[in-house]
């Protein structure tokens, strides 16, 4: 006999002379095949499986051990709903239940409990997954008080980054030649403590925007995006930005070290101030409009704008609003009752002059609170330390938007790159109107003797109105406290803008200061005037886009007062259709209010009696230093090419104060 052999299966082969035998078939010589299993059909194969199965089953089953229950500092800190499913065996694991849900079908807010060994606890969130997540983080915080804190402790001293990261010269090397890599690879490499966390939600279905948080102690920062990878991608840039010496340049969106020989320390600076600043009056600006608004009707908006002011180290929001909307020319009102322009921007700074009337009334009692203090000849003065800033979430209409419509950023950067060029080049830096009733701008004609009459207007003429980047850029030459505030104060001019998308530095400083003729900036007076040069900043995640239909209506808040709603296209209260507190005549009010004041004593020595009863148009031309700088700014812009500013018919401004 042949040595035998067993091949993959265990199949044993024998060969005989003559035959090969292979388990149940015998194989002649002839290649026939001859079946010799038994009569039983079972194979000696399948009788010693079956003898050895039957041997087991007559022993005893093995007790099975049972799992310790872990306790909490068994258990390392991680997601809540897990801890809770590793200190709790299966019969008993905690139940969840959905108590409510409320809000619209874009916005919802949900309410669930977490019942564990009896007890119940509640928790809420935008999302079931958010609801179920804050209930057991309420669970393991009421069941285990003095562990958790216990642990937290631990956890905090175990961390590898318990101290503020300091970059070293050769950090600085090594995130130069990390440059163009993703953010999150070099917070990976440089720090791989970093922990990221989904905070929330919003939107519609269809055009969801998340909210990432990155935690690097003792730094913690948000991002956003249309996406969970986007929104990580933002926070990881933001969280870098944070960090001591490194920041993204906010022109080229490169790596700006300080300590690095190449990278100008202005550069640095302003690449430091940029993003963490812009990120923190952003957040400001969109968490207020998000807490009056956001769970109504009316937080669908495309435009969103607002002013934040800051006091030495406490930063406020002062008013909030949007809109894209203007009055139609038959809703203009003989009486200052409507709001000509309801663009965000526009009611954004018409509720800062509201809310510089009521500071000067704080002012008139001494209150502390006030920005202003009485000054010595007449009139009021600015607090040393207060700073104005404004934020936009996207570029405003007219020459800081109109050439970049069509380009996309990248890599979700809030930063176009494309070509700049040059005043005058295909009306680059011209002068434009909104459309009314409409949305986008067009060039206004140069023609001489265009001017807007009110038998015009009512006639059917188109009326027409300065775009938002125009009247930025008079805000920047006259300041934003108008002509009638210019009686008790000194112009206020912004310390910085934030656009919130579509941000490009070359079009936006060409349209808010840089098309300003030199010869107007040399006749500037210091003592009243300058021609502004903001900051222009660009938040570190662009806001993403609003897909849903432009609406008519308007909110506005002002810090002290309640919302309002308005309507775009005849510039009243929405339903109510009585005027709005920022109109004409509403302003007016407030400055008779003030000038009742005993303490209130108007710039230049005038009679504050006479100036009360004036009317509207002529307490504006009363301010006679601000009318003499407008008139220069409408010159120099028309003998430098920009275009002829546009005014309304004057018989809008006729009225008296009722």
């Amino acid at each position: 006999m042949d040595q035998a052999l067993y091949g993959e299966v265990g199949v044993l082969i024998e060969k005989l002379d003559g035959l090969e035998i292979n388990n149940n078939n015998i194989v002649d010589d002839n290649g026939d095949i001859k079946d010799i299993k038994k009569s039983n059909g079972r194979t000696r194969h399948h009788r010693n499986r079956r003898r050895n199965r039957d041997k087991e089953n007559e022993r005893e089953p093995r007790p099975k051990k049972e799992k310790p229950v872990k306790s909490i500092q068994d258990i390392r800190q991680k997601n809540a709903v897990m801890m809770l499913n590793e200190l709790f065996s299966a019969d008993k694991a905690p139940i969840y239940k959905v108590l409510s849900q409320e809000g619209p079908a874009n916005n919802p807010h949900f309410v669930m409990t977490c019942t564990v060994e009896g007890r119940t606890f509640q928790g809420s969130g935008k999302s079931k997954k958010e609801a179920k997540l804050s209930c057991s983080k309420e669970a393991i915080e009421q069941l285990f008080p003095e562990q958790q804190f216990k642990l937290e402790d631990e956890e905090a001293s175990s961390s590898p980054i318990p101290k503020p990261l300091v970059v070293s010269s050769s950090s600085v090397e090594t995130l130069l030649e990390m440059e163009g890599k993703n953010p999150i690879s070099i917070l990976n490499e440089m720090h791989p403590g970093v922990q990221y966390q989904l905070l929330s939600s919003q939107g519609p279905s269809h055009s969801p925007e998340y909210i990432m948080e990155a935690r690097l102690p003792p730094h913690v920062v948000t991002g956003t995006g249309k996406s969970k990878k986007d929104a990580k991608l933002n926070a990881s840039k933001a969280l870098l930005v944070q960090i001591h010496q490194v920041e993204f340049n906010p022109k080229t969106s490169e790596i700006v070290c300080k300590g690095a020989g190449a990278v100008d320390t202005d550069v640095h600076n302003e690449a430091r101030f940029s993003h963490t600043f812009a990120d923190k009056v952003a957040a400001l600006v969109t968490d207020k409009f998000n807490e009056m608004f956001g769970m109504t009707s009316h937080s669908k908006r495309k435009v969103l704008a607002g002013f934040v002011v800051t006091r030495e180290t406490r930063s406020e929001v002062v008013c909030v609003s949007t809109g894209t909307k203007c009055i139609n020319g038959e809703n203009l009102s003989l009486t200052g009752a409507s709001i000509n322009d309801s663009h965000a921007e526009i009611l954004a700074r018409r509720g800062l002059m509201y809310w510089l009337y009521n500071q000067l009334e704080l002012a008139c009692k001494n209150d502390p609170e006030s920005i202003f203090v009485k000054g010595s000849d007449g009139g009021f003065e600015l607090k040393e330390g207060i700073h104005l800033d404004m934020y936009i979430n996207t570029a405003p209409c007219g020459d800081s938007r109109l050439f970049a419509m069509h380009e996309e950023a990248v890599d979700g950067q809030n930063l176009l790159t494309g070509p700049t060029g040059k005043i005058g080049e295909n009306n680059r830096g011209k002068l434009r109107s909104k459309v009314e009733s409409g949305m986008g701008t067009v060039p206004l004609q140069e023609n001489e003797s265009a001017i807007q009459t009110w038998d015009g207007i009512a006639g059917g003429e188109r009326l027409l109105t300065m775009s938002c980047s125009d009247k930025i850029l008079r805000w920047n030459i006259l300041g934003c406290q108008g002509s009638l505030l210019c009686h008790w104060i000194k112009p206020i001019y912004m310390r910085s803008i934030t656009i919130g998308s579509r941000f490009h530095p070359g079009h936006m400083s060409r349209a808010f200061f840089e098309r300003c003729p030199s010869e107007l900036d040399r006749k500037t007076n210091k003592d009243e005037f300058m021609v502004n040069k903001p900051q222009l900043l660009a938040t570190t995640s662009p806001e993403a886009r609003a897909v849903w239909k432009t609406s008519e209506s308007c909110v506005l808040w002002i810090q002290g007062e309640g919302p309002e709603i308005l309507n775009g296209v005849n510039g009243k209260v929405l339903q109510s259709g009585v005027e709005s507190k920022i109109c004409k005549m509403s302003l007016m009010k407030k400055f008779k209010s003030l000038a009742a004041h005993k303490e209130a004593v108007p710039r230049y020595g005038k009679d504050k009696e006479t100036l009360a009863n004036l009317s509207y148009m002529k307490l504006k031309l009363a301010a006679e230093k601000y009318q003499k700088r407008k008139e220069a700014m409408v010159s120099a812009l028309k003998l430098n090419g920009s275009g002829k500013w546009m005014k309304k018919p004057v018989e809008i401004d006729l009225f008296y104060s009722r």
